[in-house]
């Protein structure tokens, strides 16, 4: 069961997108499946980077903690993310920590069984270039909006970035996360985050059903969020 997660965790992430089933066979095989339970941390800010993760299932917030112990929250990663890799890469400590925020698991990868294994597969050096670059985008993206932007508008961002199609055509955004998880992700606290929520439910632009928060005005959205991208 474990090999077969592993395998397909694999396969989802950005770096092995290119293997054939039996390669990514072969390096499920130099990795070991790590489960974890709700609050247990996969590694610690300042740890050794021996190994990175890909998501196999469930969510692990990246955060940082300040001096007075509140936390920013880089990303919350899920199944086929990769978490780690830059340090392990590049061979220095973990830069912030990750913890699962529900029961999850994670394919630890062994960063000297992958960098033998990059030896030999020209296109692993490609994904490589292409997932830290795409990780550089996500750390720029969360400085410009906790430096530039305020809540609202970064609440705003937030909807319109993990909003998903429905069946009839709308679109939502998934609550799959606490309020408190969601107010550190945005650099704030959870009073503030049901504040905007309930301004933006009153001003018509959002609605709440169960588990979804469903976006009835995406345009204000935009101009909220200080974007006019489609």
């Amino acid at each position: 069961m474990a090999e077969a997660a592993m395998i397909a965790a694999l396969r989802a992430s950005p770096l092995f997108k290119d293997f054939a089933s039996a390669d990514v066979g072969r390096v499920a095989e130099r990795c070991v499946f790590r489960e974890l339970e709700k609050g247990e941390a996969l590694f610690r800010e300042g740890d050794d980077a021996a190994a990175f993760y890909v998501i196999a299932s469930g969510q692990v917030k990246v955060f940082k903690e300040s001096i007075d112990g509140r936390e920013l929250i880089i990303k919350i990663m899920r199944e086929g993310d990769l978490v780690g890799e830059a340090a392990a890469l590049a061979g220095v400590p973990y830069p912030a920590t990750a913890q699962a925020l529900d029961d999850a698991a994670a394919v630890e990868v062994p960063r000297r069984e992958f960098v033998a294994l990059v030896k030999n597969e020209p296109n692993l050096a490609l994904n490589i270039v292409a997932a830290l670059s795409v990780r550089l985008n996500q750390i720029s993206a969360v400085l410009e909006k906790l430096t530039l932007k305020d809540v609202p508008a970064r609440l705003a961002s937030y909807l319109l970035e993990h909003a998903r199609a429905d069946a009839e055509g709308g679109e939502y955004v998934a609550l799959d996360v606490t309020k408190t998880s969601l107010a550190a992700a945005l650099g704030t606290i959870p009073e503030t985050l049901s504040r905007a929520l309930r301004r933006f439910a009153d001003a018509g632009l959002v609605a709440s059903e169960g588990q979804r928060l469903i976006i009835l005005d995406k345009p204000s959205l935009r101009l909220i969020a200080g974007s006019q991208d489609d």
